[in-house]
């Protein structure tokens, strides 16, 4: 069963507001991978667990049809309120059967999701919605790495002690796949060896954030949800604003947190397979 983690309505806008869009280069990387040999018109593509659907956007230029699916009504609604494409859709599904005919994709993709699926099940329906020669893409990227001179590393760390000490025993362990094994493309690269044909760890993006909105960053993981959710406001404000007071004391500024510009750094790891041709 899927893990279902990201389906208050509130939460669903605060992954929309600060969740990094996809980068342009993964995205051409991944139709330059699929079109290497498949030489048909790129008619249909799917986007699981698309949440807001920032991942589902990109895909847009390149497909006749693209279809973003999320297991949570409110990640929908959010994608649907924000999109601006004719030739995008978007559908509340599960990862383990998605609603496409048999042989009818030529791209399904996951970003920053399949760590929540039940993944033989997945694998078993990306198998059958994907044309012979069709493409699998899966990736994510790691913690957002602050870019600021010789604080880059204390500003990095201040960010890893929120996620591993502040939020300890509140992080599911799709996460920690992620994030807490060597900064998760190690731990991918265990679970997807099994199909995977083409890793591609060079792209990144920048995003140039307010430290408030680093904070607000934080407000959409899963591990701050779950510790909202059981100690309640209080206690979640305070974490965040000793997380906050932590952070622009160590930049060493007069500037109000909204006010004090910062760029983030987020990596992306991905991995690619190909169904066989008949």
């Amino acid at each position: 069963m899927a893990h279902r983690f990201f389906e208050g309505t509130a939460h669903a806008a605060v992954y929309a507001k600060f969740r990094p869009q996809t980068p342009a280069t993964l995205t051409d990387r991944v139709i330059s991978f699929l079109t290497e040999k498949y030489k048909e018109s790129l008619a249909a593509a799917a986007d699981v667990g698309c949440g807001s659907g920032q991942s589902t956007q990109v895909l847009g230029p390149h497909f006749a049809s693209v279809t973003g699916l999320d297991i949570s009504e409110a990640q929908i609604s959010e994608a649907t309120k924000q999109n601006t494409r004719t030739n995008i859709s978007f559908k509340v599904s599960g990862a383990e059967k998605l609603p496409f005919p048999n042989s009818s994709l030529q791209l399904v993709t996951a970003g920053q999701a399949c760590h929540w699926f039940d993944l033989p099940k997945f694998y078993q329906e990306v198998d059958r919605v994907l044309v012979p020669g069709g493409v699998l893409a899966l990736y994510g990227y790691l913690f957002p790495q602050p870019i600021h001179g010789d604080l880059t590393e204390k500003l990095g760390d201040i960010i890893e002690d929120m996620y591993k000490k502040e939020l300890n025993g509140y992080i599911h362990q799709g996460s920690r796949e992620v994030y807490l094994e060597n900064y998760g493309a190690e731990k991918y690269q265990l679970i997807y060896d099994e199909f995977q044909e083409d890793r591609d760890d060079t792209h990144f993006v920048d995003k140039i954030a307010s430290v408030s909105d680093l904070t607000g960053y934080i407000t959409s993981w899963s591990g701050f949800q779950n510790f909202l959710a059981k100690n309640g406001d209080t206690a979640a404000k305070k974490i965040l604003d000793n997380f906050q007071n932590r952070f622009m004391s160590t930049l060493n500024v007069t500037t109000a947190p909204e006010d004090t510009q910062i760029c983030l750094r987020f990596k992306y790891f991905l991995l690619m397979g190909r169904k066989p041709f008949d």
